[in-house]
This record gives structure tokens, sequence and C-alpha cells, in this order.
């Protein structure tokens, strides 16, 4: 308050003396006791004020509306005087006093200032923390420089305890380092900014007094926004996981085809719970149901073919342009790339990035050749199928199996999680009943041998994996000899059809057996030996056919050999004709 009564005094002093000289004033033509307005320019880019003197030879100025000293500066052979403003201080509208050593009135100017500049670094428009992310998207489509990748910087102009976005970015000019120059905004380039971290500077450029319509209201430059950049992050590790088909992709990761289209792998909040997750729209699904924390993708999606697509150079033919590719010296195509950085957060650009080659499928597989499935004999029910790998060793394919509910509607990420196991070339290997469970399916492909190649396209066993085939033939008998009965005996397991029962027999043990009875239903399940039968070995051949179509056969082991009855009186003798007396 004292301040203030002392500039109305000085004001009303002004006043008084302006009417004590105003006649003298009127009468001195051409010898000015005032400066005209007019006759001050200010050149807020130079920071320097500019004063026609008139009769003047002297110009005085200060700040201070109760100086007693004044700074003094000469006019020169063009008429002008001309001093230093800098030292006003900046963000501050500040009235400068001028007087002539010719006048007897003081000139008051007003040295205008900008509003308080502040500015932000975002890595992603998108995710900042302010209203008018549209509009900031629009101002950044002139400027070719800053991106996703580098971030951009966002302005604002503080006012009282208001503060309000500055989209004329033109008027803006940035220095690297506090002492370096200030430069046009259209030649920062973020990247190269980003690439080593440094501390920025920024201001609004200065309005000149002749660049304005009235010649009189230019400003300083705004208070200087200082903002620091960190370094770029380096690109991440990424490795394909080659049994797995899939990419060491997490949260917060992007991946791109081209090095310009990206794609997000979403965050998650760590304190959600539940259903309340808030996750940010993607193109896919790739979050697990049960766990929100994503770690890998599947390769067929972040390629984007099918599931089962086989990954090989027809993609690059198929869909042109989609891809980079790597090829050999032969020129021919071996690869994929997929370039992978850490996505740019509100805070922090994106990382540099990382360029990973997806090697292509091994040849097909060939399960109706390939592959047998036999359902495990025994007497008290199946318990597993029997698989075989017919390739061999020498010169054999190893697969891989997995059991699976739905083999023609698997996704690409039930792909990835599916738990594969090894079926080398000539080998067996017997997969219980409790993981081969009924009515789900065997799926097989040609496993990788190295890091330089993906596993191929799997190929489904045609028939599901049904318990209702016949597995399991014997014979039981009363006794080898005519009239004796032998009984098939087969698994305990529910057999669905019709089960035929053909009786065999042959003069071996192991020799070749032909038919000779055949039937279906319980009442061929028995055999009555007869006479015709002595001498030979027989065996039964029980057959079904299961409710999807796959047809089953088992033989039985052979019985002994069938002889005669040795119970059986032995029949007496033909009486001869009787002898003469």
């Amino acid at each position: 308050m004292r301040k203030a009564g002392k500039a109305v005094a000085f004001l009303l002093g002004l006043l008084s003396m302006s009417l004590f000289t105003g006649e003298k004033h009127a009468n001195a033509a051409g010898n000015a006791t005032m400066l005209p307005d007019t006759a001050i320019k200010v050149d807020y880019e130079y920071e320097e004020m500019e004063v026609t003197g008139g009769q003047n030879t002297v110009i005085y100025y200060t700040d201070s509306v109760n100086a007693v000293s004044w700074e003094s500066a000469k006019v020169g052979a063009d008429g002008k005087a001309v001093f230093d403003i800098s030292w006003v201080k900046p963000g501050l509208t500040t009235r400068i006093y001028l007087k002539g050593d010719k006048d007897t009135l003081v000139t008051a100017r007003y040295i205008e200032a900008q509003e308080k500049l502040t500015a932000e670094f975002v890595g992603d428009i998108s995710a900042a923390d302010v209203v008018d992310i549209e509009e900031w998207k629009r101002v950044y489509d002139n400027y070719t420089n800053f991106s996703g990748e580098t971030g951009y910087i966002l302005f604002f102009l503080k006012q009282g305890g208001a503060e309000t976005a500055f989209f004329d970015v033109d008027r803006i000019e940035w220095k690297k380092g506090a002492d370096g120059n200030w430069q046009p905004f259209d030649r920062l380039d973020l990247g190269q900014m980003n690439a080593k971290g440094t501390t920025l500077y920024f201001r609004i450029k200065a309005v000149n007094d002749e660049d304005t319509a009235d010649g009189m209201s230019g400003k300083r430059y705004s208070s200087d926004a200082k903002i620091f950049l960190q370094r770029t992050a380096v690109a991440p590790t990424v490795n394909v996981n080659n049994a797995a088909m899939s990419l060491a992709l997490r949260n917060g990761m992007e991946y791109s085809l081209n090095d310009k289209d990206w794609f997000l792998i979403p965050t998650y909040s760590k304190s959600a719970t539940g259903n309340d997750i808030s996750i940010p729209v993607v193109d896919f699904d790739v979050l697990p149901k049960t766990n929100r924390r994503v770690t890998t993708v599947a390769v067929q999606l972040v390629l984007g073919v099918e599931s089962n697509r086989k990954i090989d150079a027809s993609l690059i033919t198929d869909y042109p342009g989609k891809y980079q590719y790597e090829t050999n010296e032969a020129g021919d195509i071996t690869g994929i790339y997929v370039y992978v950085r850490v996505a740019a957060s509100e805070h922090k650009s994106a990382s540099k990035t990382e360029k990973v080659l997806v090697p292509f499928s091994v040849a097909d597989p060939d399960v109706e050749n390939d592959i047998t499935l036999v359902y495990q004999n025994t007497k008290s029910g199946t318990s597993g199928v029997m698989i075989t790998n017919n390739t061999t060793e020498k010169n054999g394919v190893n697969y891989q199996y997995a059991v699976v509910e739905n083999p023609d509607n698997l996704t690409a990420e039930e792909l990835s999680e599916l738990k594969w196991s090894t079926l080398k070339a000539g080998k067996t290997v017997k997969i219980g009943s409790t993981k081969a469970l009924t009515g789900q399916y065997f799926i097989f492909r040609v496993a990788a041998e190295s890091k330089q190649e993906l596993p191929s396209s799997y190929e489904k066993y045609p028939y599901q994996i049904l318990y209702d085939k016949v597995t399991y033939a014997a014979i039981s008998n009363t006794s080898l000899y005519p009239g004796g009965v032998i009984t098939a005996v087969t698994g305990n397991n529910a057999i669905s059809g019709e089960i035929t029962y053909t009786w065999e027999r042959s003069a071996t043990a192991t020799g070749t057996y032909t038919k000779i009875a055949s039937g279906t239903g319980y009442a061929n399940s028995k055999y009555t030996i007869k006479e015709s039968d002595i001498g030979y070995y027989i065996r039964v051949v029980i057959s079904n056919t299961s409710v999807t179509g796959e047809k089953a056969s088992v033989t039985s082991k052979c019985s002994g050999k069938i002889v005669k009855d040795p119970t059986a009186p032995t029949p007496s003798p033909t009486p001869g004709p009787t002898p003469a007396p």
C-alpha cells in the first residue's frame, strides 16, 4: 500500500506540472516538453528501446516511479537514442519512465510481458492427461519430427491459477541447455534430443512494436519453460519360442510388421482384480482369461494369419507389401521380420526398436502314412492308446503330438499354450486313458530341429478318442475235442455297434488260418468243435465299428490242437461171419 501511495502522489505531481507548464508548451513550437508515444519503439527481439530524441540530446530512463538517479543514453547523429532493456525482470509487464534533457514532463511506457509458459513432455498424446488431445494431434500433424516414437512437447500458458493450452507452436523457439542458441521450433528434432538425453528450454518469441497493428503493442519473450528429456531406452530383448510358436512380448510393448504401424500389447492395472480391470481397446484379444499379465503372443497372431497357417514364403506372395523379410545368398526368402519396442507412455518416449526374425515352418505332416494309433489291449478294459511313428530312424521325421478337445477351432493363443510331447522316428509311446480322454482328439505336427525353423502346421488324427472299439480278444474252452465249446472273450469297455465274431482254423499254430464260421451277436461268440476240426488249431477275430466310423479288429491267440474225445467209448469191432461147426 505504501508503494501504491507514492505512485499516486507522483502521478498527481506530473499532472500539476503539466498544468503549470501548459502555456509554455503551447507557445514553444517545435520544442517538445514531453516525448510523444510515436517517438518510442521497442525492439523486443533484441530487447532494446529506441527513442527519437527531437530537441533532446540525452534520454533518461528508469523503472522506478520514485527514482532519484536515472540511467541515460545519448541521442546519436541519427536523432535516436537506443538503450538495453534486457535487465527488466522477465515474465512481468513493467513500466519504463522516460524524459529528455529538454523535457519538463515524464513519459511512461509499458514493456508488455507474455504470460508464463510451461512445457510438458508426453511420450504418447493419447495417454496425456489433457482434455484437448485431438487438437494437439492436429497441431503435430504438421511436425514430422514428432511421433509416438519420439514423444511430444505440450505447452501451456499460466496466468494466476489458471492454465490454458498454447497451440501456436510456430511462435515457440527452443535451445539445448542453458547456454544453447535459440532456434525456431520446426528445427527441433526430438529424436536426436532423445538419443542422449538433454535439457531443453522453450519460450514464446518476442513481438516487436513494428510488427503490431498500431506499431506500439509488442511483447517480450515469455519466461523460459524447461524440461529434461531422458535418454531413449535400449531396445527390449525379444526371443522367438520355437516350440510354442510365440514371441516373448509383454504388457506395455508394441510390435510392427513394417516399422510404421504399431500394435500395442495392452497394459493392465496391478491393483485391479476380477472383471473390474480396465484394458485399452486393441485389435485382438491377447489377454489370457485367467491371467491379465501378458508375457507371450503367438506368432500367427503377430503376423495376422489364421491360427494353423503354415509360416513360409507363401505369406509374402499372398500378402504383397505386408511383411519385411530376410533372404539368403541365393535370394530365397528365409524369414519374416517383426519390429518390437517398449511403447511410449504418458511421460516416456518409445524405446529403441528390436528387429526380430521369425523363421519358417518345416515340412507338412503326413499323419495318414506316418502315424499308427492302436488302443491298448487289456482284458479289464482299455487303459490307453499306443502311438507309433512309422518313419525310419535313419531318414525319419520327428513328430510332436497333443490331446485337444476341438482341433478345428484352436486359436493361435491356445496353440501357443499347448503342451506338446515328442514322438521320435521309429518309436512308439503309450498315452494313458487319464490323458487321452474319451471324446478328444490327437493332433500331430512335425517338430522343429533348430532355432532357425518353426514346427509345421498341425494335422488331426481323423478319429476321436473313443474307447468303444474292440481292443482285446481271447478264447476259453470246455474241451478241445468234438462237441466242446470255445467262447470268445473281449474287454470290459462298452463297445459300440454290432460285434462280429469270425472263427478260423489252421493245421499249424502259426500257419495260415481260414474262416470256418462268422456272425454277429452273442450266439456267434461261441463255437462248437466238430469232428472235421480234429487236427486243427482254432482262433477268433473279434471286430466292430465305432460311432465315428473307425473300424477295429483284434485276433485272439489260438487254441490247442483239436483231438478226439479221450472219454468216448471205443466202438466194438463189427462181428464177422460165424464159423461152420
